[in-house]
């Protein structure tokens, strides 16, 4: 009966972290975006030091896209690549000082993978910080109808 209720509520403090996170990327992250319009979803996770989490999202041919990250203060810098389904790199934020958004236009229709990977701390440190982590995507409003 005891493993019963320790599982009971492991599950249901995931729950409650799963929508903590989500409601975090509700009001951090949008703010990334600027003026570029939400995509509606919100990609959310609890995270933890040295931890990887892979999106699939696919992208439209034409369009203008915003990704932004946020994070927690408490964790460490977010590696951050988007790869095409041949695992080619696209961009990859180790080259931009770990940079949290990244403006893009795809010319074709397909399918990127959005990698985020959390960085350990330098240093020793015994406890494992986590924490949430949030991925949106906006797209570039249209410029010829904002000019009515």
């Amino acid at each position: 009966m005891r493993h019963l209720v320790l599982i009971t509520l492991l599950v249901i403090s995931g729950a409650l972290a799963s929508a903590q996170c989500i409601n975090y990327a509700r009001n951090a992250g949008k703010d990334l975006l600027g003026d570029y319009i939400h995509d509606g979803n919100y990609n959310g996770a609890v995270l933890e030091e040295g931890e990887k989490a892979e999106l699939y999202k696919t992208f439209f041919s034409g369009q203008s896209y915003r990704v932004g990250i946020s994070k927690v203060a408490q964790l460490p810098d977010i590696h951050l690549r988007i790869l095409d389904k041949a695992g080619n790199v696209l961009f990859d934020n180790a080259d931009y000082d770990y940079r949290l958004v990244w403006d893009f236009k795809v010319e074709s229709t397909q399918m990127l993978v959005v990698e985020l990977n959390v960085l350990e701390r330098d240093g020793e440190h015994e406890d494992l910080v986590s924490g949430c982590v949030a991925v949106l995507f906006g797209l570039e409003p249209d410029k010829k109808k904002k000019k009515k």
